[in-house]
């Protein structure tokens, strides 16, 4: 507010957008616990993490580090943490908020940020983001610095989950490319597209675009009521891609696209 008083300029992209990020990643200003009540000497790191550093200079504000599953961990103690306390989806608190990143879904789905960071080993951004109505995204391992993570890997991603993809593209132009404190992100020098993600990220036809149906896992014989519910929910998607002209390749409840290929290299 005060550079914007001085200046009558925006800081930058995300001039007060206000986020939440999971405490996996190091915050200068809040502690980071990776959700685990230890006694650590000292939880507060000397500085923040390189995609948090990017998402303020861009005039991100980090409001608050989101619970997490303890040191990451999926399954059932992915909805809780000895420092954060149970996890619950903020849309009913009886379901699960989804995986380790599942504070970072909730803080959007309650509308307590605008958007939120996660880490996405297996499922945990597009789980919370599903589970919270809203869009994750897990970019490839090379874009996104993992400088500043615990539990940093090669195949851990920063995620950003949001209410709109528009949102989520925003956000993943500001921080993703080169750090050289990350020797993997050095395999996305050159391979960024020319425009800006959130250029892409417009409402419109479909036409010309392919659209494959994987039906594996589209079985209601195999899941739940709930499943069930998801699927019809999917179902009436695809014929809203379609009427927006999109080509669906869909092989029909029961079939399945992958299957003669499994059958064949397995």
């Amino acid at each position: 507010d005060a550079y914007f008083a001085r200046t009558g300029k925006l800081v930058g992209p995300l001039h007060g957008v206000v986020m939440a990020i999971k405490d996996q990643y190091d915050t200068y200003d809040m502690r980071t616990t990776s959700g685990a009540d230890a006694f650590y000497a000292n939880d507060r790191p000397p500085d923040d993490a390189t995609f948090v550093k990017r998402l303020r200079e861009a005039g991100a504000i980090m409001l608050a580090k989101a619970n997490m599953g303890e040191y990451a961990a999926g399954g059932i103690p992915g909805t809780r943490s000895t420092f954060g306390g149970v996890n619950c989806n903020a849309y009913d608190t009886e379901r699960d908020p989804g995986a380790s990143s599942g504070g970072s879904g909730n803080s959007v789905g309650a509308n307590l940020g605008t958007c939120a960071m996660g880490e996405e080993t297996g499922t945990s951004v597009r789980e919370p983001a599903k589970n919270a109505s809203s869009v994750g995204l897990a970019p490839t391992r090379e874009l996104v610095s993992a400088d500043g993570m615990m539990q940093r890997g090669i195949t851990t991603r920063v995620g950003p989950i949001c209410r709109t993809v528009r949102d989520v593209a925003k956000v993943l132009d500001v921080y993703a490319g080169y750090d050289p404190k990350d020797e993997l992100t050095a395999f996305s020098v050159g391979r960024k597209p020319e425009q800006s993600y959130a250029s892409f990220a417009r409402g419109g036809r479909l036409d010309g675009i392919r659209i494959g149906v994987v039906r594996e896992y589209m079985n209601r014989e195999l899941f739940t009521v709930a499943d069930s519910e998801s699927i019809t929910i999917i179902e009436r998607a695809i014929e809203d891609l379609r009427a927006l002209g999109a080509t669906i390749i869909d092989p029909g409840p029961g079939g399945a696209l992958f299957q003669d290929a499994f059958n064949r290299y397995t």
